[in-house]
């Protein structure tokens, strides 16, 4: 399957790897972009959370 302009800013992607995050963003009815954004915000949230439970355990 061959990147469209839209997945080309997967530069560090192997071809696999962009196949698969195009897949799933199918899956979910979501664009590329939109996937990643949601997917990195997730992490976000989870790093953001972590680091307020180390703050009260200070």
């Amino acid at each position: 399957m061959k990147a469209n302009n839209k997945v080309s800013m997967l530069i560090y992607a192997t071809n696999e790897q962009r196949d698969r995050i195009k897949e799933a963003a199918a899956k979910m009815n979501l664009s590329v972009s939109k996937f990643m954004i949601e997917c990195v915000m997730e992490q976000v949230s989870s790093i953001e959370e972590l680091t307020k439970r180390n703050d009260k355990n200070d």
